[in-house]
């Protein structure tokens, strides 16, 4: 894929987030994320809401993404 220059916004690894404050989350289950600005959720059908503003693409389509809902990045940008 050729790179551009707003890959540098998605986040890297395999989520469309980026952890940047983790307390013990097994005593409060404090967390807090960068989420990818390309990512968002749509409607309101679980496990079928997620959607990619970078793919043009979301869970709910016939020829969409699958895991999206649970902010799984599909794009392949910055990948580990």
């Amino acid at each position: 894929m050729k790179q551009h220059k707003w890959h540098k916004e998605i986040p890297k690894g395999n989520y469309c987030y980026t952890i940047i404050n983790k307390k013990d989350m097994h005593k409060d289950g404090y967390i807090s994320i960068d989420v990818c600005p390309f990512w968002e959720s749509k409607g309101n059908i679980p496990q079928a809401n997620g959607y990619c503003n970078f793919l043009k693409k979301g869970d709910m389509d016939e020829d969409g993404t699958f895991l999206l809902f649970d902010m799984v990045k599909e794009c392949g940008v910055n990948d580990d």
